[in-house]
């Protein structure tokens, strides 16, 4: 392992097992206290702790850049160590630590499932374990263990959802084999050969069709329209495909290759966007802002750019963030009006107007709009790419107009309209202070940026000098 001389020999292990050891603490813990508020403010602390301490490798990078290497690797002719930490995965433990609070702070109590707090802790936890390897067998198990987990919370509603079940089923279970087998195929075949690009293109598959990718992407909306919204975001908001393409597919993969995706990307980007515009289910306009956003973080990825990529990755923050602030407003207003069709005007803003306000930032966010870490995500990107790929730029611009207008047409239909004094609006001392604390991160890292972008442009770096040095062992 390598890290700053000054740190004790055993930091960086402790460092590991305190940050998987809080969620793991979290799965135990229905066993010893079936109590669900006892058990909500536990996970809250670990959550708020896990933040705390993942956070950590983002301040020691001012100070040199380090890496953490674990275990005994799987690959014992490739060495490739079983947990590790570098400057590419140094913010996202932290990022999958603040979807896992907002998720359990949020979630009013009378949607809170039985068995939901155990399943969200055990959710992060593979999504952290994912954040801290490049091991290809390693991240197959992880993808497996989250998938199953997502199935466990669908199997769990009522029979008229089980079609629904196993549309999703397909699709996942299918995407956890593709990837299996290419992890198999890049890892026994020789650098170069006809059998890496087929294993190259499962890895791509299997990422396209988690991440909902046209034309992939039928099981997002089905998910998300009937199954449990904690869940689904949890699976969807940290966006493990990403980081599955990024650390086993852009440094192997030829530029065709990455190209296609990246086209591929775009069409989903504008195609989703203009989507959201038209639905009138609030989960379902949620679904596809999610695909649009997390769309453009993959074309961000064939970007050969320092700036292009660097925004990329600051996009993948920003749209995670974003799109799970977005799906815990809706939940809330579920929780006090039940199923909202967005195609009447609720109103009620003068009764919640802080979630009325976070909600706006938060789609504002995902339009790229200044003051916002969105704005500078994809600002980076266009500025970065559209000399060397015009069509990203446009297709950005588009897919960006498009998710302002819904945004825009959420909010009047959630918010606007005649007075309503039917129903208690009022946000929880929690909720507000989850909703808020997103937004606050938001526009504090759009107003001050430059820690997060230094950051992402030494991963982008990184990323690039894969693609320039590919490993000979792979």
């Amino acid at each position: 392992m390598t890290y700053p001389e000054a740190w004790p020999e055993a930091w960086p292990e402790a460092w590991v097992l305190g940050l998987l050891g809080l969620p793991a603490l979290c799965v135990a813990l229905p066993r010893i206290d079936p109590s669900l508020e006892r058990q909500r403010i536990v996970a809250v602390t670990a959550a708020i702790t896990m933040a705390l301490v993942g956070s950590f490798p983002m301040f020691m990078s001012t100070f040199g850049a380090w890496e953490i290497h674990l275990g005994t690797p799987l690959d014992l002719e490739c060495r490739t160590p079983l947990l590790r930490m570098n400057r590419l995965s140094s913010v996202l433990p932290t990022m999958a630590a603040a979807l896992w609070l907002l998720t359990v702070a949020v979630t009013p109590k009378m949607l809170l499932a039985r068995n939901g707090l155990q399943r969200t802790a055990l959710a992060t936890l593979f999504t952290t374990v994912g954040f801290l390897t490049e091991n290809g067998p390693l991240l197959w198990v992880i993808w497996a263990a989250s998938v199953r987990t997502l199935l466990s919370a669908l199997d769990e509603e009522a029979p008229p959802s089980r079609s629904h079940r196993d549309v999703v089923g397909w699709y996942l279970w299918g995407s956890t084999g593709a990837l299996g087998l290419g992890v198999a195929l890049v890892g026994w075949s020789r650098p170069g050969s006809v059998y890496e690009t087929y294993g190259l293109g499962l890895l791509v598959l299997a990422a396209l069709v988690r991440k909902g990718i046209a034309p992939f992407h039928a099981w997002v909306p089905a998910v998300f329209e009937r199954g449990r919204l904690g869940p689904s975001v949890l699976f969807c908001a940290p966006q493990l495909g990403t980081y599955v393409v990024a650390v086993l597919v852009v440094p192997r993969a030829p530029e065709t290759m990455l190209r296609t995706v990246a086209v591929l990307a775009l069409f989903t980007a504008v195609y989703a966007a203009a989507l959201a515009v038209v639905q009138r289910s609030a989960r379902r306009a949620c679904a596809y802002l999610f695909m649009s956003q997390s769309a453009l973080v993959m074309a961000g990825l064939d970007c050969a750019s320092d700036e292009a990529l660097t925004g990329a990755l600051v996009l993948w923050v920003s749209s995670s963030l974003a799109f799970a602030g977005l799906g815990r407003c809706v939940l809330v207003l579920e929780a006090r009006r039940g199923p909202i069709d967005l195609s009447q005007h609720h109103g009620g803003y003068e009764r919640k107007p802080i979630l009325a306000v976070t909600f706006l930032l938060l789609g504002l966010t995902c339009t790229g709009f200044p003051g916002t870490l969105g704005f500078v995500g994809e600002e980076l990107l266009l500025a970065g790419a559209v000399e060397d790929f015009p069509l990203l730029g446009f297709l950005v611009v588009t897919s960006g107009a498009f998710t302002g207008i819904a945004v825009l047409r959420m909010y009047f239909s959630l918010f606007c309209g005649a007075r309503s004094q039917s129903v208690r609006l009022e946000l929880r001392p929690r909720e507000a202070a989850g909703i808020v604390g997103v937004v606050a991160i938001l526009v504090a890292t759009g107003l001050y940026p430059a820690p997060l972008v230094s950051s992402r442009l030494t991963a982008a770096a990184d990323v690039l000098a894969s693609r320039d040095r590919p490993r000979e062992c792979r």
